[in-house]
């Protein structure tokens, strides 16, 4: 009776954590792929198109689909900033929404992605950009978690990380 208990005991800890962490690491995958693939497009089209600047791209899809939306036919096909980086996502059906912001050289980011503040917070010397990914990882509507890379920091930050 007693190793009944210990078992159900753990599997009420376990199960939920586990549930959890499988449900997490699904949108990792999809975040990473789609910032290499935003800064290799900002990086190609600020040398090929910008004269050393970045394409600023809005809110696409307009909000989290815990389910995958085609994002081809919602961001690609419609929004201009999109078609003009020639955004190839790795996967069609994207969980996440995607955000660019630029600027200018000798400019200070205002309103930057809360996770990827610039350096002592001052003006950056090189034209700049941020990427911000917006995911509902606990598909309730609720609290969103927030992802962000930026041109002066490469590395991947998050907040509220399935929270």
């Amino acid at each position: 009776m007693i190793v009944v208990v210990l078992i159900g005991v753990l599997a009420a800890v376990v199960i939920p954590n586990w549930t959890t962490s499988a449900r997490n690491k699904k949108y990792d995958p999809e975040i990473s792929a789609m910032f290499t693939e935003l800064s290799t497009r900002e990086e190609q089209y600020k040398s090929e198109v910008g004269n050393g600047s970045y394409l600023t791209a809005a809110t696409c899809p307009a909000t989290p689909a815990p389910n995958g939306i085609d994002f081809n036919n919602t961001c690609v096909t419609g929004a201009l900033p999109w078609v003009t980086l020639r955004v190839n996502p790795t996967d069609s059906s994207i969980r996440c929404t995607y955000a660019i912001t630029t600027g200018l050289a000798g400019s200070t980011p205002a309103g930057y992605a809360p996770c990827a503040a610039p350096p002592v917070n001052r003006a950056i010397s090189a034209a700049w950009y941020w990427i911000l990914a917006t995911c509902d990882m606990n598909a309730d509507g609720g609290v969103n978690a927030t992802f962000c890379m930026s041109s002066w920091d490469t590395k991947q930050y998050n907040l509220n990380y399935g929270r």
